[in-house]
């Protein structure tokens, strides 16, 4: 699939990870990165806020804030499977040791270095740091959520009158984690992902059902329990258009894709923005959604009618049902996205407290438009 950049469902960076990149060639010796803890001594831990309002579905809208945490932090990163949801290998035969026709589970071990490299700690009964389920998302992210929050207001900007209200949910959202043949034997027999679920502020449910207006500037207001006040401001856009699926039949609600080991499609979003993020989900059964693929772009050209344009390829994708979202960003979401500036700079946080301070993170607004598509053979 041709898409700029991958950026995993918006989530897949839940918190700030601080630390220094060392480049040695040559070199094989592994460091911790315990072993520089004493460079952020000084350290002192900071906000960072992601929001989204959603325009189709404000329901959907999620501020998540979070704690800024350094890599070397081993109260976090530390080893050990915390939780207790580490599961050894299943020892079928009851011999106390794991034989090759038994399920690993979590006991996968550490791939070692080299094309021929096997698995340190393969089924040794051990949580081993590294295996799935040691210091995964489920035990780092509700140590680095703040749910203390005063407040969470959303208000028009130039009229301040009230919007909306949010609170604190501990399943504000999800992402999906894809491990590949390198996950849990059993869990790849069923899936090739793990869903993690994080907690922020969503909408309280008198105000779900509320309905923003495109082009119309809306502005929320964080306030801390030590009385600090927060804001940002975003206006939405309307949703993509113009989708373009050549020699394609719609059935219903579904367009329905001959594909012959490839198909492609084209779409708009308004003048107004050039970042849009695309959802692919398969379709497991009526209620049931599999993450296959999720990225956010920008458009380099525009149309002939002046519209930033957007193309997609399918390249070898499995046949069946999907499930499919595009989405329309602010410009500050998709610039806080793809800007290569220092998360510092002014030009790229739009959060300010009550004296002008920058605030890290971003916030912003999506229109999404979602409907199904069949991939069928061409021959079919």
């Amino acid at each position: 699939m041709s898409i700029i950049k991958n950026i995993k469902q918006w989530s897949g960076k839940l918190f700030l990870i601080t630390f220094s990149l060392f480049l040695v060639q040559s070199c094989t010796e592994e460091l911790s990165f315990a072993d520089f803890a004493d460079d952020f001594e000084n350290y002192e831990q900071e906000l960072r806020i992601e929001g989204m309002l959603n325009s189709t579905d404000f329901s959907k809208s999620v501020i998540r804030v979070d704690n800024t945490i350094l890599i070397t932090d081993t109260s976090l990163f530390n080893g050990i499977d915390d939780n207790g949801d580490w599961e050894s290998y299943t020892d079928l035969n009851g011999n106390g040791q794991w034989d090759e026709d038994e399920p690993l589970n979590d006991d996968i071990g550490i791939k070692e270095h080299g094309p021929n490299g096997g698995y340190e700690g393969r089924g040794n009964g051990i949580p081993d740091p590294g295996e799935p389920h040691i210091d995964d998302f489920i035990e780092i992210l509700p140590q680095i959520h703040d749910s203390t929050l005063v407040s969470v207001v959303l208000r028009e900007t130039d009229s301040q009158v009230f919007v909306a209200e949010f609170e604190w949910s501990g399943k504000a959202g999800y992402f999906d984690e894809g491990f590949g043949d390198q996950g849990p034997p059993s869990e790849i027999a069923e899936a090739t992902f793990i869903r993690y679920y994080y907690g922020g502020y969503i909408p309280t449910p008198p105000s779900a059902g509320m309905e923003l207006e495109i082009g119309k500037e809306y502005t929320i207001e964080l306030t801390t329990t030590d009385g600090r006040i927060i804001s940002a401001s975003t206006t939405p856009v309307a949703p993509p258009l113009n989708i373009l699926w050549p020699e394609t039949t719609q059935n219903v609600d579904t367009i329905i894709v001959s594909i012959n080991n490839y198909a492609s499609l084209t779409w708009n979003t308004p003048i107004e923005t050039n970042f849009c993020g695309w959802i692919l989900d398969e379709v497991i059964s009526a209620d049931s959604l599999q993450g296959f693929y999720s990225s956010l772009a920008v458009a380099i050209n525009l149309d002939d009618t002046g519209l930033p344009v957007y193309p997609a390829n399918f390249v070898g994708i499995p046949l069946g049902l999907y499930k499919m979202a595009l989405e329309s960003y602010s410009y500050e979401y998709g610039n806080y996205v793809f800007s290569s500036l220092p998360l510092r700079d002014r030009g790229l946080s739009n959060w300010r407290d009550q004296d002008g301070n920058v605030v890290l993170g971003a916030f912003g607004s999506k229109s999404p438009i979602e409907f199904y598509i069949r991939f069928v053979a061409a021959n079919g």
